[in-house]
């Protein structure tokens, strides 16, 4: 499903052109143009809620042939144009980390606009909580993005947001996210606190880790959203865990290293204490998940 060019025409007041090119380079010359305010769109359902009266002109990108997932040697690749509800069905993403990028979207949007909503606009329009972009930081993903039809950057998620605005204003796309695989067991868990279970998260943690032959945890990542102005890495707690074997001491002080690392901000929904904290309370009950997941049979209770 997408976004009719009606419907965009109607929410975006100061709209002047609807295009829907049929290449990507095509695309990315439209969105060069100087002196027209030109966004690119997936499903669109984050520019109709924001209806920006600063947008001129809008890229539709239903026709680039970016909506896929697949398995390709040790790499999962996930076209950006994929609805989010794509990401809930298919088998590639259930049978992987135990459902993990199945949850992360569930978490993300109700399914109603799950059936319109890209994973190219969730990450790049991604709030500082948002369960999807939290879960692809932990999962090592990178995202192909094009500036120039011919020149793909692969940028891994943290650089992507360090350079988020500046590849805006040059007119980039999002053409797909791949995720590292390995043929190690590995465990993944989110987990979230949030008002009620239909809310979005006020913090929400997830991990991702490989059990090795010697029995230590290696590949570790940590991600936390909610807890600054976009998902971050917890690498100091990732460090304790590193080339260990899992134990209630080192889930304890890896949630303890998480929890001097964060600054929160705090608003209605949590004071910076409350978030603070629940970094760690979560963190230890995704380590206990992930840990299980792996194979290991002796684990800590959350």
């Amino acid at each position: 499903m997408r976004t009719p060019a009606r419907e965009v025409q109607m929410t975006l007041l100061n709209l002047r052109e609807y295009h829907r090119p049929k290449t990507l380079a095509e695309a990315l010359a439209l969105l060069r143009r100087p002196g027209i305010q030109t966004v690119p769109i997936g499903g669109g359902t984050q520019i109709l809620a924001e209806g920006s009266r600063e947008v001129e002109a809008v890229v539709d990108l239903q026709d680039l042939s970016l909506s896929f997932v697949r398995q390709e040697g040790m790499t999962l690749r996930i076209g950006a144009t994929t609805p989010l509800q794509t990401l809930v069905e298919a088998p590639e993403t259930a049978s992987f980390g135990g459902g993990i990028l199945a949850l992360a979207a569930r978490e993300t949007a109700p399914l109603p606009l799950r059936n319109q909503r890209t994973i190219g606009g969730a990450v790049v329009g991604a709030s500082p909580e948002q369960p999807l972009a939290t879960v692809l930081l932990a999962l090592d993903a990178e995202l192909v993005v094009f500036t120039e039809p011919e020149a793909p950057r692969a940028l891994r998620m943290e650089a992507f947001y360090d350079y988020r605005e500046a590849l805006r204003r040059q007119g980039m796309i999002v053409a797909e996210v791949r995720i590292p695989l390995s043929a190690a067991p590995m465990g993944a868990a989110f987990h979230k606190v949030a008002r009620t279970p239909a809310d979005a998260p006020i913090v929400g943690v997830a991990v991702r880790l490989f059990r090795g032959v010697d029995g230590a945890c290696y590949g570790v990542r940590i991600a936390a959203g909610g807890v600054a102005p976009r998902p971050m890495r917890l690498i100091e707690a990732e460090q304790v865990l590193e080339g260990q074997p899992p134990d209630p001491e080192r889930f304890a002080t890896a949630a303890e290293k998480a929890r001097a690392r964060v600054n929160p901000p705090g608003d209605f929904r949590g004071s910076p204490e409350y978030r603070r904290e629940m970094v760690a309370v979560l963190l230890r009950r995704a380590l206990t998940e992930a840990a299980a997941q792996a194979g290991w049979t002796e684990i800590p209770s959350s």
